[in-house]
């Protein structure tokens, strides 16, 4: 820092208590003989030391040499390396990494006015002082930008917008490293959070306000219990996944829980196959009676492609329809890994048997996401939204979640009001099943946005459309594997295991015959069928699976006709159905007639116990009717007799004819409600009705 000043330069200094003209400081100087030195370089004269000055003139001379000194002490691009290089590896926030460096810069730009003499009081004073009154934000904004975030706001100090000296020094006594704001420590949780968790933390999901009443209700701290102001900041200082523990159950606790994305880029074309059921979410006329009902759609996508690659639909789920499907998407392309859920559709011998089943012939393997983990297959979920539940908002039968209910009832009173006669308003299975394959269509040319994005004939930057993705692997040489005519059938065809009886090989209610049969009489072979032709068979050998022969239908068939396997899965619904109707009709009958067992006069014979009539049964009708009691057991010492022994030995305790003991006392309380004391109670009021009416006549 500069230590002579000529009298100029102090005159022009303003200094407090001092002359304010150059002729007023030289009378000064001359009369306190101050101590000076020849000055040196161009003009020649005095120069005087600063400490002639008196102490409160020093120290503003000394302030305005610092403020000059601010405008260029920070500068260096060298002010915040050294901090961050310093903690860079620390897991701080970045709030505190912004006040960190911001507090680097402070110590540094300190440090550079006591390289120019200034002493560490003077530049704190000064760097606090300018930036006060405005000047630092004039003359170096990005220091006066630097103190105000280099102030911690969590305290409780003034309420200044710059750091006090005192922080200043403590910025200075410290390391790089901790200059840092430390990080805020969470609170423990109060000692009633437990008991009052007990209370919120439930499935049935209580508001605070419910919880509360009930933790208060069953408080038995020290003291007061805590306000509910203070129950709902608890609430809120809570983690949003930690609050809901006890809330939620594990199942619906998973779509808030972090997840792993899999990623399907290294995959190609039919190396993963997933599928899924989904039931329509609206209602068509159904193919044979024209009634309406919500259909079961089955749909087959490749993960790498997000291609549809089959679709099959049903009247209901099914192992056949998943069938169906599965050679649907096998014409595209065959799947190495089979990924679908635990559905019946999948887990059944026609599809997974080591030695008949469709998936051991084609050489794929199945397996099945973990159970109530749709998350795991969120593919052929989200197909569902955007295929079948969006598509089904376009036709005039949707019976979706998103209906109005109003709306949704006036539709479904008018189809089935067209059911007595007139125009249906639903669509026709076949316009339906046109709709599906259309819509199909549809999702496989719709850019996806799963998939790269590509530049198309137009210039425009889109995603690649599921077909697009498809022609692109067969254009970098991948070849699906595909299967012949011959195979397919061969595959495709469920197979079962029987035995031949005598030529005979007996499957669903129809005989097949061949003569080529003959010496396998008694063994097991593989019978192949077809699901919608049951005129014959195919029949072959089980150890080594070559063809025997194929067995003709014979008419040893309980039907006129043959049946085929879907033929004969209808008529057992249908027969079902007309059980279960006939069922409830025969329970209303006998609910509108309410005639009892006898009426009247009428009367039954016992011989030579007598006869029954009417009013008795009603009678013991009215007795069985009292409501039935729990079965009370008797004690153990009791177990080892017969019914008639417990029976004859309680009347002899509570006609005093035995005395009782405290076994005994509680025995004789318990039994007269169980079911045996019942049973034999009333068969001795039986026997003495029956008595008395031998004896009336």
């Amino acid at each position: 820092m500069k230590q002579w000043f000529t009298a100029k330069e102090l005159a022009e200094a303003k200094l407090p208590g001092e002359p304010q003209s150059e002729k007023g400081m030289i009378k000064k100087i001359q009369r306190q003989a101050w101590e000076g030195q020849k000055r040196m370089g161009r003009g020649g004269g005095y120069e005087y030391h600063i400490n002639n000055l008196p102490l409160e003139a020093r120290k503003a001379l000394e302030g305005q040499m610092a403020g000059e000194l601010l405008t260029r002490v920070v500068e260096a691009p060298r002010q915040l390396a050294p901090a961050t290089k310093a903690y860079g590896d620390l897991p701080l926030t970045e709030k505190q990494r912004a006040a960190a460096d911001a507090r680097v810069t402070i110590v540094n730009a300190i440090e550079g006015l006591r390289a120019h003499g200034i002493t560490q009081q003077a530049a704190m004073t000064t760097l606090l002082t300018h930036a006060e009154v405005g000047q630092l934000a004039i003359s170096n904004p990005s220091l006066d930008r630097a103190l105000r975030m280099a102030k911690d706001t969590r305290g409780r100090g003034s309420h200044s917008p710059y750091p006090s000296v005192r922080s200043l020094k403590r910025y200075l006594s410290k390391d790089a490293k901790e200059l840092a704001p430390q990080k805020r420590q969470p609170e423990p949780p109060p000692a009633w959070a437990n008991d009052f968790l007990v209370c919120w933390q439930k499935p049935e999901k209580p508001s605070i306000e419910h919880a509360y009443r009930q933790f208060t209700a069953n408080w038995s701290g020290e003291g007061k219990p805590p306000s509910i102001h203070a129950v709902r900041r608890f609430i809120k200082k809570m983690g949003n996944v930690a609050r809901h523990h006890g809330r939620m159950g594990p199942r619906e606790l998973k779509n808030i829980l972090p997840f792993a994305r899999r990623d399907f880029s290294k995959l190609l074309p039919g190396d993963v196959y997933s599928a899924d059921g989904h039931t329509f979410d609206g209602e068509v006329q159904h193919p044979l009676h024209g009634r309406p009902f919500k259909p079961e759609i089955t749909t087959w996508i490749d993960i790498a492609t997000r291609k549809s690659v089959g679709v099959s639909v049903a009247l209901a789920e099914s192992g056949i329809a998943v069938l169906d499907a599965l050679i649907d998407s096998c014409r595209k392309a065959v799947p190495a890994v089979i990924y679908v859920d635990n559905g019946s559709g999948y887990c059944n011998a026609m599809l997974k048997d080591e030695a008949t089943g469709v998936l051991a012939r084609l050489s794929a393997t199945m397996t099945h996401s973990l159970p109530y983990n749709s998350q795991a297959r969120g593919v052929i979920e989200r197909v569902h939204q955007t295929l079948w539940i969006d598509g089904a908002k376009e036709l005039p039968g949707f019976v979706g979640a998103d209906m109005d209910r109003e709306a949704a009832q006036r539709n479904f009173k008018l189809s089935r009001k067209a059911i007595q006669g007139g125009a249906q308003p639903l669509m026709a299975w076949d316009e339906f099943m046109a709709w599906v394959h259309a819509r199909v269509d549809w999702y496989n040319n719709r850019p996806h946005r799963t998939l790269p994005k590509i530049t198309d004939a137009d210039g425009k930057r889109r995603h690649a459309t599921p077909n697009e993705q498809w022609e692109h692997f067969e254009k970098q040489g991948w070849k699906p594997l595909t299967l012949t005519g011959d195979e397919a059938a061969q595959i495709f065809r469920p197979r079962v295991v029987r035995k031949v009886i005598r030529g005979e090989i007996q499957l669903f209610a129809n005989r097949y015959f061949s003569q080529e049969l003959t010496e396998w009489h008694g063994e097991e072979v593989q019978v192949a069928y077809d699901l919608n032709n049951a005129e014959h068979i195919w029949v072959f050998e089980q150890e080594h699976g070559y063809l025997i022969c194929r067995a003709e239908w014979n008419a040893n068939n309980t039907d006129y006709m043959p049946m085929s396997f879907i033929e004969q899965a209808r008529e057992k619904r249908f027969e079902g159905r007309l059980r279960r109707n006939d069922a409830k009709r025969q329970e209303i009958e006998e609910e509108r007639r309410g005639r009892p067992v006898l009426e009247h006069d009428e009367s039954l014979s016992l011989g030579a116990l007598g006869t029954i009539n009417g009013e008795l049964i009603r009678a013991q009708s009215r007795s069985l009717r009292q409501p039935v009691e729990e079965e009370i057991l008797p004690l153990s010492r009791f177990e080892g007799m017969t019914a008639d022994e417990r029976y004859a030995l309680f009347h002899e305790y509570a006609s005093g004819a035995r005395p009782l003991d405290d076994d005994a006392k509680e025995w004789i309380e318990r039994y007269p409600r169980s079911a045996e004391y019942r049973s034999k109670k009333r068969k001795e009021e039986d026997l003495e009705d029956w008595g008395s009416a031998v004896a009336a006549r």
